[in-house]
This record gives structure tokens, C-alpha cells and sequence, in this order.
């Protein structure tokens, strides 16, 4: 589920994903998520790429999990960062950025006040590079907030 999350996701972005979307539905298809559409999707070739999008967006309908509006994949964008940031899974200064970059084109005013801490926090980074701990710290105490705040 988590692959078709993922191209949910960049659809959403406006990414190219049609080419794709046939082989995780039938990848989907063998560990268990089913639904009509998603069937119907896993039986496409490649040169129909349109119809699969249509397919997809309606198999996720299905399964409980539709494709997002931009914002909500940018939202979606963040909170996987915040989580890798609290797991210490990647660079936690590109992961601050990343979060604050998502919150500035998210569309919600809301958020932008957590990007604003993200940059000061990514900001930061240098002027506190002798304090890595301690700004790795606070990143994760942020995020951690944030995802709080955030549920999914």
C-alpha cells in the first residue's frame, strides 16, 4: 500500500507516473490490497497511460485512501520528513529543509509557521555546526511537534 501511497503522492505533485501505475497495482495486487479498479489497472500496458491514471485515482477511491489535492501531498511530504528526522533516517539538515520548502508552496497558512521554525532550525545549522547535538535535538523536538499537531 505504502507504493501506491507514494505514487498518490507524486500524481498529486503533478509528476509523471502513469507508466507506473500499472505494475504496482499488479505488485500490489500479490500482497494482498485489492479492489476492482486496482484489477483493472494491473491488466493495462504502458501505452495507456491516461486511462491508467483515471483507473488508479479511482482504486484508491476504493481502497480508502484518495489521491490528495496538492496541499495534502505537500502536508504528506512533510510529516514523512518529520518522521525521518525523529527516526534519524537521513541528513537532518536537508530534512529541515525539506519540511520548510513543502510548508512554504503548501497553500496553508497554518503550516507556514512550521516551515518558518524549520528554517530558522536549518539556519542555524551553520552558525551552530560546533553544537550538532544540540541542533539535531531541536529539529527532532520540532518535528516531533509538528507530527503531533499534524496527525495523519
Amino acid at each position: 500500500m505504502e507504493q501506491l501511497r507514494d505514487l498518490a503522492i507524486r500524481l498529486a505533485m503533478d509528476e509523471p507516473v502513469g507508466d507506473d501505475l500499472s505494475m504496482a497495482a499488479a505488485h500490489a495486487l500479490t500482497r494482498g490490497v485489492d479492489s476492482p479498479s486496482l484489477r483493472e489497472l494491473a491488466g493495462l500496458s504502458k501505452g495507456q497511460s491516461r486511462e491508467a491514471v483515471d483507473l488508479f485515482r479511482q482504486a484508491m477511491d476504493e481502497l480508502g485512501c484518495p489521491v490528495p489535492d496538492k496541499s495534502g501531498a505537500r502536508l504528506h511530504l512533510m510529516r514523512k520528513a518529520a518522521a525521518n528526522l525523529v527516526a534519524g533516517k537521513g541528513d537532518p539538515e536537508d530534512l529541515a529543509h525539506q519540511i520548510y520548502w513543502q510548508a512554504c508552496y503548501s497553500g496553508l497558512p497554518e503550516l507556514r509557521a512550521v516551515g518558518d521554525r524549520f528554517l530558522e532550525l536549518y539556519a542555524g545549522w551553520g552558525a551552530m555546526y560546533d553544537q550538532a547535538e544540540a541542533a539535531v535535538a531541536a529539529m527532532k523536538a520540532t518535528a516531533q511537534s509538528f507530527l503531533r499537531d499534524h496527525p495523519a
